[in-house]
């Protein structure tokens, strides 16, 4: 069964492209913005993860944990990063463990109607453009996204799961829960 709202986020504990241990527990008291991003060579991923970027001082001065996970290598992430300093903390997960964990899809349907029906190709254009060095793809092409949005003890106030790539929950919705 797919995570829902009301329900306590599935506790994980792994490591950062840094190596660092994150572990979700040790963000109570706080709140947390949890994506499941498809992989860091990814175009579309690629603009929303800029697009999420842009809210760092929204994140920050209301104390809210960002937190992007990847079907990547650490190594693939950090050519992603290209020596920048972003806010979020990076999760390589190459095993897709917490995407099992967190129950997410795959879906080649979702893609071809994202790409044809979606504007998912303007996207790609937009995402590529943002990268500073070639990322290789090293996940699946047809992963579905999930954002969910973590409130201070630990319950999934929001669990949006895609229904086609590029499905996220609107900017709109994630400042409100910064903010409230």
């Amino acid at each position: 069964m797919k995570i829902t709202n009301s329900q306590p986020a599935p506790n994980f504990a792994v490591n950062d492209v840094y190596g660092n241990l994150i572990n979700l527990q040790q963000f109570r008291g706080k709140k947390v913005h949890l994506i499941f991003y498809r992989f860091a060579g990814c175009p579309f991923c690629n603009l929303r993860f800029h697009q999420i970027n842009k809210l760092t001082d929204e994140y920050k001065i209301n104390n809210v944990a960002l937190i992007s996970v990847y079907e990547s290598s650490t190594e693939n992430i950090r050519t992603m990063m290209a020596d920048e300093n972003f806010y979020s903390l990076l999760i390589p997960n190459v095993d897709s463990s917490l995407y099992k964990l967190y129950k997410l899809d795959r879906s080649k349907l979702g893609l071809f109607i994202y790409l044809i029906f979606k504007g998912g190709i303007a996207d790609v254009i937009k995402g590529n453009k943002l990268f500073k060095n070639k990322v290789a793809q090293d996940g699946h092409v047809d992963r579905l996204e999930a954002e969910f949005l973590i409130d201070v003890r630990g319950i999934v106030v929001n669990a949006h799961y895609a229904k086609t790539q590029g499905d996220y929950l609107s900017i709109d919705a994630i400042r409100g829960f910064i903010t409230k």
